[in-house]
């Protein structure tokens, strides 16, 4: 699946796979695992892949953008973490999971959604590089309030075609299922 953002100067796309990476890593060593508004703007983009578009601040996200590309630059991809929304994504699954852990890929077995073949250590940033460059390009003059659209080319998640009973039944699954087991 691809993102397409785009503003009144242009158009750019990224895959899903490196808008993932980032913002996974981004919620796993800068927020400390729990999202608290500092990159609003990068999470956002959750509604183009679940709902097919979502509008963000362009400024706002060049700004969280770059303050993610430092962090991430210094971090090794063979230490990169996962959300368990994105595994859903990627396996396919059927149910959101109500909450978004984050834990290190290689610790659980977990592919990463983009390519490891280098044998050189390459960082999160440069393996993302896609999405980086994308929304870099398309922000180079944006200004407070202007706004960018993000779409999704290409097939959603499973889960977001299911509508809200999907979420619905992975809260009770989560809830009610999995501590008796």
């Amino acid at each position: 699946m691809r993102l397409i953002v785009e503003t009144a100067e242009g158009t750019r796309a990224f895959s899903w796979e490196a808008y993932a990476l980032v913002r996974d890593n981004v919620q796993h060593f800068v927020e400390y695992d729990r999202p608290n508004g500092r990159f609003q703007a990068l999470h956002g983009i959750e509604q183009a892949v679940d709902g097919g578009f979502s509008v963000v601040d362009a400024a706002r996200l060049r700004g969280e953008v770059l303050r993610a590309l430092f962090a991430l630059g210094r971090i090794s991809l063979d230490d990169a973490a996962l959300s368990t929304r994105t595994r859903a994504v990627m396996t396919g699954s059927t149910h959101q999971p109500a909450a978004h852990p984050t834990i290190e890929a290689r610790d659980v077995g977990w592919a990463l959604p983009v390519s490891t073949d280098s044998d050189a250590a390459v960082s999160i940033a440069d393996a993302a590089a896609s999405f980086f460059d994308a929304v870099l390009d398309i922000t180079t003059e944006a200004v407070d309030g202007q706004l960018l659209q993000i779409r999704r080319a290409g097939t959603g998640p499973l889960f977001s075609q299911s509508g809200p009973s999907a979420s619905k039944a992975s809260a009770w699954f989560e809830a009610e299922l999995l501590p008796s087991l």
